[in-house]
């Protein structure tokens, strides 16, 4: 027997639900913390700052050449256990550069095996959290309880660069490494007390597998991708958040460029990102509010507004408070866009196939990212930055009309649900 509540209601109400919340807002706060901290420690071992873009890289591909078996693998032998396996290895590859800056013998390497590690780890326990969130509250509550982890997560990204130079001053570089740890040692508490409460195995393969296969077959990543066909909104979604993702990137290469040309130097892009932060927040808390089964349509309709108003406020922005409040605007929407689409996927997907499609979409959009990275630069300077960013931002509208005049003649403007019902 688990303690999932027998009516809809708050996710709250759901004691699964509340023990891998709390697990999560700590773990959560560590990765806000972690993303500076590595900065920091790249800067004391390599301060020319190639030690930055090569921790990063080894951060992205491990996770990006990983992510497509991290789905199959929760899917093949349970969500639970491969969390609680990618954790305590995430735990042990934060442990190994804070012993080695306490003991005064890091180097490059370290950071770089350890960001390697890392990131291949997250590969596995992402998909594996996408699947399980549905064995944890009611099909009803499914939204909230998204929203209550963006919540966590935007509160953490907020939170943590402050936290983290505190921690570096008050202790160095080896103390807010051992603090992220810890926040792996909380985040493994409350998934063994998670699997305490799921003694049936809740989190579990079901015993047939909806990509048409026979049950004894092995479970593939393929089989997410022969699924996506028939879920139009769901793979619309997806196709629009790759020149999305692109965009992402290149405002991350390009926004500090331009604050220090044009809007009054390099401390206002921190700033502009904290109101892109404070925007994100806000669209979290204000997404669990949302109704409707019109899920696939708004988060397309959304994605359209956002990016498209962060390109464009970057490009043509007189003033930080104008791009600051375009910015506040833009996080709010894509924070609703991320929620909603999270539901969308754990309401239409076949339970067996969540951790598969999930992984399917962080191959696709976890690979524009480095690409990004890489062409933002050399495109904007050989067209100019205003004209980079405008013509992004049509990418992305084409891309989300291109899309549309796809789905909804397949799918209607409603949202099917392959296998939990209407919320």
């Amino acid at each position: 027997m688990s303690d999932l509540p027998e009516a809809p209601g708050s996710p709250l109400s759901s004691a699964p639900y509340r023990v891998y919340l709390a697990g999560q807002a700590v773990s959560r706060l560590g990765d806000g913390v972690v993303s500076v901290t590595f900065a920091f420690a790249a800067l004391a071992v390599a301060p020319d700052g190639r030690g930055i873009p090569m921790v990063l890289l080894a951060l992205w591909i491990s996770r990006f050449v990983l992510v497509a078996h991290g789905g199959s693998l929760p899917d093949r032998i349970g969500r639970l256990p491969v969390m609680i396996g990618a954790d305590a290895v995430r735990l042990a590859a934060q442990v190994f550069p804070a012993v080695s800056f306490a003991l005064g013998h890091a180097e490059l390497w370290h950071l770089v095996a350890s960001a390697a590690v890392y990131g291949a780890a997250a590969a596995f326990f992402t998909p594996g959290a996408v699947g399980l969130l549905p064995d944890l509250v009611h099909p009803a509550q499914l939204q909230k309880a998204n929203s209550w982890l963006d919540v966590a997560g935007d509160t953490g990204r907020l939170a943590g660069p402050a936290l983290a130079s505190l921690l570096v001053v008050a202790g160095g570089v080896p103390l807010a490494l051992f603090f992220d740890a810890a926040t792996f040692v909380v985040s493994l508490i409350s998934l063994a007390w998670l699997r305490r409460l799921l003694p049936a195995g809740g989190d579990a393969r079901p015993a047939e597998d909806p990509a048409g296969d026979d049950p004894e077959e092995p479970v593939r990543f393929l089989d997410a991708v022969r699924i996506m066909p028939r879920l139009p909104l769901v793979l619309g979604a997806v196709l629009v958040w790759l020149p999305v993702q692109i965009g992402l990137a290149s405002v991350s290469v390009l926004g500090p460029v331009i604050a220090q040309d044009r809007l009054g130097g390099i401390e206002q892009w921190g700033v502009i990102v904290t109101f892109l932060a404070a925007g994100g927040l806000v669209g979290a808390l204000v997404s669990g509010h949302v109704r409707g089964e019109r899920r696939g349509l708004l988060t397309i309709a959304l994605l359209v507004i956002s990016m498209p108003a962060q390109l464009l406020a970057l490009a043509y922005g007189p003033s930080v408070p104008v791009v600051a409040g375009a910015l506040f605007l833009a996080g709010l929407a894509a924070g609703v866009a991320g929620v909603v689409f999270d539901t969308l996927v754990q309401l239409t997907v076949p339970k067996a196939m969540l951790s598969r499609v999930g992984s399917f979409e962080t191959t696709m959009t976890t690979a524009m990212v480095p690409l990004g990275f890489v062409i933002a630069l050399p495109l904007a300077t050989l067209v100019g930055r205003t004209a980079y960013l405008a013509g992004l931002a049509v990418v992305v509208v084409a891309t989300a009309g291109a899309v549309l005049a796809w789905a909804v003649p397949r799918t209607g403007l409603r949202d099917p649900y392959l296998e939990r019902g209407r919320s």
